[in-house]
């Protein structure tokens, strides 16, 4: 009897140990749906947030786009060409309607095609470049130099040669 006794109090105690791992368990389901409810809550405020901004980018361009038709001739499909052409710009729609012709752009994209660093390692390039083009041409020019005082000593011999066999 006393060991039926212990058994039930060993069984009774494993029970208890199986319920607070069932508790662990449940806590952390319900911890997760936590998670999850606060990420839903989180992921449904960014659509809203990208919602707003996209319709107010809408309401932006079309409102881009009937300046655009009250400054010019154009047609709304025109407007909408000419917007897409110049990348949202109305100055430069309106300038390129007008024929004007914008030189800012040139002179930006000059200045941003290289980076200062970009522009001193090519200044030294070029320089590098042109000192060794020069320092080819003139042992070209020395070679050619050592090549005509040969054949004229070649030559004076040969002239000496002959006026010593006469």
């Amino acid at each position: 009897m006393e060991n039926s006794a212990q058994e039930k109090d060993n069984h009774s105690s494993n029970g208890d140990k199986n319920d607070d791992s069932n508790n662990d368990t449940n806590k952390v389901i319900e911890s997760n749906t936590i998670l999850n409810s606060s990420e839903v809550e989180k992921k449904r405020q960014q659509d809203l947030l990208r919602e707003y901004y996209t319709s107010l980018q809408k309401q932006k361009y079309e409102r881009f786009i009937e300046i655009i038709m009250n400054q010019t001739t154009y047609t709304k499909e025109e407007a909408i060409c000419s917007l897409e052409k110049h990348k949202g710009d109305i100055t430069l729609v309106i300038k390129d309607f007008l024929g004007v012709v914008d030189k800012s752009e040139e002179r930006e994209k000059e200045k941003n095609a290289k980076s200062l660093h970009q522009k001193k390692y090519s200044i030294i390039r070029e320089y590098m470049d042109n000192a060794s083009i020069n320092f080819t041409k003139k042992q070209e020019e020395a070679k050619k130099y050592n090549e005509f005082i040969e054949k004229q000593q070649k030559a004076r011999e040969a002239r000496e040669a002959q006026l010593n066999k006469k």
